[in-house]
């Protein structure tokens, strides 16, 4: 019977660590952080934790093989955030185990042993995990490092006690075949996300200068112009044409219109606050949505922009350079769009860029609160 409570012991372990890391899938496709690459210590930290707190269930899910011996598959948590999440969470989760293991049970020696364990454990578990190894060799390593503790830390037990080596190879076919299984399923999540995450960019993103597109920066003109009238704050939207791009395709060419916009996106960005928003809205024409700024300071972000893009030599494909302009049709809420109303704020934009261009381009119009458009 005890071989049967057992395997039910570690199989009732292997269903809850696959619940986790389908949660944890979910939690990373929400929050993007199940991958080594861009977790912050703040996020590895908290990481850390959470998969601290999936060993502690996995704690009351043990078996029993002797005086103080306990037999589950807690370490898999630590193996598995050192293969898809780091040092620094290993770490923590290694930690948190450790300590858990002495509260939860008796401070006698096999508990303090254990916990002494597993903190080298985690130790080791941090240096497999910078290797540039697969995930699926850490994974493999990590385990049979801890199979090699516990198989250390059941010779130091008593000798009348050394009937619970009779469980120990069940318990290591069990969690290499764990293991396998958890990879290939977190493998699966994983790139379910990846390819989740591609679709979301290409969803909200030009393809050509990775700036917001169209129906994102629809996205974001509704949520800040919510939140300017909700802090009474202004809004101001600059909307951008290239003055006569189609010559620039029909001289030099499609490539090199192409590299002008990026280029013109790089000009862009530079010359704007960090948190103003940048949208290609199609063709040649862009926008830059400024939060919590008042006319006369949007009128003078436009007026370097406009400058920046003049003065500036344009590099194309064939190595000649060139100079381009802009004409900037600017309007502002509630300055000149006294009701909080996205689509008005660009309607009154794009009336001010028609004048703009009508009137001369190359330079900055505003449309007033009566419509009358008149030049800056």
């Amino acid at each position: 019977m005890r071989m049967i409570d057992l395997i039910a012991s570690l199989f009732a372990n292997f269903c809850i660590l696959v619940t986790f890391v389908f949660f944890s899938g979910r939690l990373a496709k929400k929050y993007a952080f199940l991958n080594g690459t861009k977790v912050t210590p703040l996020a590895g930290v908290g990481a850390g934790i959470l998969f601290g707190l999936f060993g502690m269930i996995l704690m009351s899910y043990s078996f029993l093989a002797g005086t103080g011996t306990y037999v589950n598959l807690l370490h898999l948590t630590i193996v598995i955030t050192a293969s898809y999440l780091g040092w620094l969470p290993t770490l923590v989760c290694a930690f948190i185990l450790a300590i858990c293991r002495v509260i939860f049970y008796d401070s006698s020696y096999n508990s303090v042993a254990t916990a002494i364990a597993l903190l080298l454990y985690g130790i080791l578990c941090s240096w497999v995990s910078v290797l540039p190894w697969t995930r699926l060799r850490k994974m493999m390593v990590g385990n049979l490092l801890w199979m090699g503790l516990f198989l250390a830390l059941l010779l130091q037990t008593p000798m009348e006690s050394l009937s619970i080596l009779y469980f120990y190879p069940i318990q290591l076919l069990i969690s290499i075949s764990a293991v396998l299984i958890v990879y290939y399923i977190a493998e699966h999540i994983q790139r379910s996300n990846e390819v989740f995450t591609q679709l979301e960019v290409r969803a909200t993103t030009d393809y050509l200068t990775g700036l917001n597109n169209l129906q994102q920066f629809h996205r974001h003109l509704e949520t800040e112009m919510a939140q300017a009238e909700r802090h009474q704050e202004s809004l101001s939207l600059l909307a951008i044409d290239i003055d006569h791009f189609k010559v620039i395709n029909d001289t030099y060419g499609h490539p090199a219109g192409d590299e002008v916009l990026r280029q013109l996106t790089r000009r862009l960005c530079q010359h704007s606050r960090s948190h103003d928003i940048v949208s290609r809205n199609g063709g040649e024409e862009f926008t830059v949505l400024l939060p919590d700024c008042p006319l006369l300071q949007a009128k003078s972000a436009a007026e370097r922009l406009r400058e920046a893009v003049e003065n500036e030599l344009f590099l194309l494909p064939s190595d000649n350079r060139i100079t381009i302009t802009v004409s900037i049709g600017l309007a502002c809420y509630p300055e000149t769009v006294p009701v909080a109303d996205g689509r008005l704020l660009v309607q009154s934009a794009d009336q001010a860029l028609y004048h703009a261009k009508n009137t001369g381009r190359n330079r900055v119009s505003i449309n007033s609160p009566a419509s009358d458009s008149s030049n800056i």
